[in-house]
C-alpha cells in the first residue's frame, strides 16, 4: 500500500493559512522569500508553504493540513474549510430534492439551478451600485463580470447545494482613471463584500415578505424592499428554482470572511416550495418598475463650485462604484455646502444618501439627496428583513 498522501480537493490561499495560524496561537518564526515560513506553538512547530505555484505545493499543504489534524483531533478536510472562510465569503444554495431515490436530478433543472444562482449573484451586484427594482437592459458590466470572478465549490451528495465562494480582498479600490489617491484611506468594504452583504439582505427581505408575513407584500412594500437590493431579476431566479419539478424547498447559507468588517446578520434563510407562487407574483410586480432605490455611498469630497450669487453648489466627490473610484457629482443646499467645505478641507470622508443615477452618456450623479454629512455621523448601511411598510 504507498504512504502517498491524496492532496485535498481545495486549499486555502497562503495568506488564508498565515491568518488562521495566527489566530491559533500559532506565531511565526521565521519566513524568507521563496521560502516555506516556520510557524510555532509550544513545543510544535510546522512549516506553512507559501509559493502555489512550485511544483509540491499541494502536497506540502496536505502534508500541514494533517499535521495540524492530529493535534487538533479535526479532519483536515474542516481545517481547510475554516482556513478558506478566512478570506471568503461562502453562500450555499442546497434545493432539496423530491425524489432521492438515485441522487439524481434531470440535467435541465441542474443546469437551471446553477444559472439562476448566476443570476441572483448579478442582480446583487447590480444591486450594490443602484438600487433598482428593474434592471433590464441597464445592467451593469461590474455586476456582469463579478459573475465571472466569484467560484463555485463542489457540490456534496443528499442534496443540491451549490458553494459560491467570493474571495475578499484586503485592500480598498484604488482610483480607475489616473488621478493621483487620496491622501487618506476611504473607510469601505470591498466590492465583493458589498456584493454578498446586498445578496443577503435582499434574500432576508424575500423571505420575510414571501414567507413570514401573514399576507402578500403590498406594492408600496415591494417599491420599498428595493432599498435593500430586492428586484425583479432576483425574485425570478429564486422562483425559478423553486419551480423546477426535481428540487423542494430552498434554504441559502452564509458564512462570512473573518478578517473583513462588519457584515450583515444573516446566515440563513430559508424558502420553502409553497412560497414560489408568491415570489412569482413579487417579481411580476417587479418588472418594468421604474423605482431606483435611495442608498448611502461613503467618499471623499473631490471639487466645490458654487456661483457667489446663488445658495446652493455643485459637488463632485470620489467613491467606490463597483470596483473602482468614480467621480459623482451632486448639488447641495447651503447648509450641506458648509459641511462640504469642512469635509474639503480636513480632508474627512462624508456619506451621501440619496438616488444615484447614470444616464446613457452621462456620469454618475445624484438626482435627488436626503442626508448629506461627515462620514463619522453616517448610519449604518447593514441591515436585515424588508423595510417597515411606511416610509421613514
Amino acid at each position: 500500500m504507498s504512504s502517498e498522501l491524496s492532496p485535498l480537493s481545495y486549499d486555502p490561499l497562503p495568506e488564508d493559512v498565515a491568518s488562521w495560524l495566527s489566530g491559533h496561537d500559532w506565531q511565526q518564526v521565521t519566513q524568507a522569500s521563496g521560502r516555506p515560513a516556520l510557524w510555532a506553538s509550544r513545543d510544535r512547530e510546522v512549516l506553512q508553504p507559501t509559493l502555489t505555484d512550485a511544483s509540491d505545493y499541494d502536497l506540502r499543504m496536505d502534508e500541514l493540513l494533517r499535521r495540524l489534524s492530529v493535534w487538533m483531533e479535526r479532519t483536515p478536510e474542516a481545517i481547510a474549510e475554516e482556513m478558506i472562510h478566512e478570506g471568503s465569503d461562502i453562500s450555499e444554495w442546497r434545493a432539496s430534492g423530491l425524489d432521492a431515490r438515485d441522487f439524481s436530478v434531470p440535467l435541465e433543472d441542474g443546469l437551471s439551478l446553477v444559472q439562476s444562482v448566476r443570476n441572483v449573484f448579478v442582480a446583487a451586484a447590480n444591486a450594490t451600485v443602484q438600487r433598482r427594482g428593474y434592471i433590464g437592459l441597464s445592467g451593469l458590466k461590474v455586476a456582469r463580470e463579478h459573475a465571472r470572478v466569484v467560484r463555485m465549490g463542489q457540490t456534496r451528495r443528499g442534496s443540491y447545494i451549490v458553494p459560491v465562494i467570493s474571495r475578499v480582498p484586503g485592500a480598498v479600490a484604488q482610483p480607475d482613471d489616473g488621478q493621483s489617491s487620496f491622501d487618506i484611506d476611504v473607510s469601505a468594504q470591498p466590492f465583493e463584500r458589498r456584493v454578498m452583504a446586498q445578496l443577503a439582505q435582499a434574500l432576508s427581505a424575500v423571505e420575510t415578505m414571501a414567507v413570514k408575513a401573514a399576507q402578500e407584500p403590498t406594492q408600496q412594500q415591494l417599491n420599498e424592499s428595493i432599498g435593500v437590493g430586492v428586484s425583479y431579476e432576483l425574485c425570478a431566479a429564486v422562483a425559478n428554482i423553486l419551480n423546477a419539478d426535481s428540487f423542494g424547498d430552498v434554504d441559502v447559507s452564509f458564512t462570512w470572511a473573518r478578517r473583513a468588517a462588519s457584515h450583515p446578520d444573516v446566515s440563513r434563510v430559508e424558502l420553502p416550495k409553497q412560497a414560489r407562487g408568491v415570489i412569482q407574483r413579487m417579481a411580476e410586480n417587479l418588472r418594468g418598475s421604474d423605482v431606483i432605490a435611495e442608498q448611502v455611498v461613503t467618499g471623499l469630497v473631490w471639487q466645490i463650485r458654487r456661483d457667489p450669487t446663488e445658495d446652493d453648489g455643485l459637488v463632485r466627490m470620489r467613491a467606490p462604484i463597483g470596483t473602482g473610484l468614480r467621480t459623482l457629482t451632486m448639488t447641495l443646499s447651503s447648509e450641506q455646502m458648509h459641511e462640504a467645505v469642512i469635509a474639503l478641507d480636513e480632508k474627512r470622508p462624508v456619506y451621501v444618501k440619496g438616488r444615484l443615477v447614470r444616464e446613457q452618456g452621462r456620469a454618475w450623479h445624484f438626482d435627488s439627496i436626503s442626508e448629506f454629512g461627515i462620514a463619522e455621523a453616517a448610519p449604518l448601511s447593514w441591515g436585515t428583513g424588508a423595510p417597515a411598510s411606511e416610509p421613514s
